[in-house]
């Protein structure tokens, strides 16, 4: 009981402190916000440059700027979410409001983002109706002032707006990288695979969609009715369903138990365990199944269970990474493994040779990582990636396969921004080299 309470007490203590920080930010970016954009507004009124429009030109221009404070909003949106999962704060109130109650009902990281995103559009446009207020009671009232210049007013107030929200976003963003980059979260104290499953694997998400189809293909052409390796699963399993139809069986790997306990779980067909049937479905669409029906979906779990004969616990960073049972697979597939438990370019690519020298000759690899990624995050808490590039994963790769065998491929997923990156490296590597006989 006195646990408990300890730890209560440091929880509100931390939720004191992240509301403490967002009801400051509120109210400075509210203060800057209505100071820039008065000044915009009644800027572009004294300039006199809009003055010979009349209410029908005055009310396009008002609808451009509403597009241009859009692209500014999105900007900031994308910005503000990155700040909630990373420190807890916002720069909204009702942003974070809703954010804190969506996080009491739901693990569901595409809920928590769309109500979060809802409150600070919400309240931005709060923010923006004592505008409207001011230009069109100043119209009504004086004769000096004009409907047209109602208008400009507010056309400049949405310019002023959106280079603001374009401002925030991008100084929210360098914030969140710096911290991010100042202190990462532990894999050993920090990470949750229950709340990454949550973040990542609802849904068959852009990312993955793009992952599994180029994983199909490549397994396609892997050597067939052997051992394979899962080299850094996580708490994952739908990468195995492509490799379970050419394999004789598969050993899964991670460095953490906990991520090998829900692998466990799903093989035991534990209530508690996570759903991959969206995934198993995805991936036979990708094999060719336009329609795969539920018996399908159930087959290949029941094969894919059978397959994973091994879970082991691996680490990358002991020359030995497979420890006592080190040795080498016809095909290993490592994805968003080693470049998420690194910052630093150069022990990723240490640790990617490590990953090379498990293919035995003849065999394939395949490979997915972060693009162009500083951090990412789960559950609110960054943790690192090297930020690689095409480039980096050609030069770790060209000399362990030769370049017609060797696909290299760079996937946008903008779709995927909240959680610290917008591109993804695709990479595999089929070696043709004869398999060494058994003496």
């Amino acid at each position: 009981m006195l646990a408990r309470n300890i730890f209560g007490s440091i929880s509100l203590a931390g939720q004191f402190k992240k509301w403490s920080a967002t009801i400051v930010a509120n109210a400075v970016s509210t203060y800057a916000l209505d100071t820039v954009c008065t000044a915009s507004g009644a800027l572009l009124v004294a300039s006199g440059l809009l003055a010979s429009l009349d209410f029908r030109s005055a009310a396009v221009i008002l609808a451009i700027s509403y597009l241009l404070w859009a692209g500014g909003l999105s900007a900031s949106l994308g910005a503000n979410w990155r700040l909630l999962e990373a420190t807890g704060t916002s720069t909204s109130l009702l942003s974070k409001l809703a954010y804190d109650l969506a996080g009491l009902r739901t693990r569901c990281a595409s809920v928590r983002r769309f109500l979060s995103a809802a409150g600070y559009v919400v309240f931005e446009l709060a923010k923006e109706s004592p505008y409207y207020v001011v230009a069109f009671g100043l119209a009504f009232a004086s004769d000096s002032f004009t409907g047209e210049e109602a208008l400009v007013f507010l056309a400049g107030a949405n310019a002023g707006a959106a280079a603001y929200e374009y401002g925030l976003g991008w100084s929210t963003s360098i914030l969140v990288g710096k911290a991010g980059q100042a202190q990462y979260a532990s894999f050993e104290e920090e990470w949750a695979p229950r709340q990454y499953l949550a973040d990542y694997y609802s849904t068959v998400d852009a990312d993955e969609k793009n992952t599994i189809a180029f994983f199909t293909e490549a397994a396609r052409r892997m050597p067939a009715g052997e051992p394979v390796l899962v080299f850094g699963a996580g708490p994952t399993l739908h990468h195995a369903f492509a490799l379970a139809r050419r394999a004789s069986e598969i050993h899964m790997g991670d460095y953490l138990r906990c991520n090998l306990d829900e692998i466990s779980r799903w093989i035991g067909g534990e209530k508690s365990a996570h759903d991959w049937q969206a995934f198993v479905r995805y991936t036979l669409q990708c094999e060719g199944g336009e329609n795969p029906s539920r018996t399908d979906v159930l087959a290949r779990e029941r094969l894919t269970r059978a397959r994973i004969t091994a879970l082991l616990q691996v680490d990358i960073r002991n020359d030995r990474p497979l420890a006592g049972t080190q040795r080498c697979y016809a095909a290993v597939l490592s994805a968003y493994c080693v470049d998420s438990a690194t910052d630093n370019l150069d022990d990723w690519r240490h640790y990617m040779r490590r990953i090379v020298e498990l293919v035995q000759p003849g065999g394939t690899l395949f490979v997915a990582a972060l693009g162009e990624t500083r951090s990412y995050f789960v559950g609110g808490k960054v943790f690192p990636s090297p930020s690689i590039g095409a480039a980096d994963m050609e030069s770790v790769l060209k000399d362990h396969f030769p370049p017609a065998e060797l696909t290299i491929r760079t996937v946008s997923v903008p779709e995927c921004a909240a959680h610290g990156y917008a591109s993804i490296i695709l990479a595999a590597g089929h070696d043709r080299r004869a398999k060494p006989r058994p003496e």
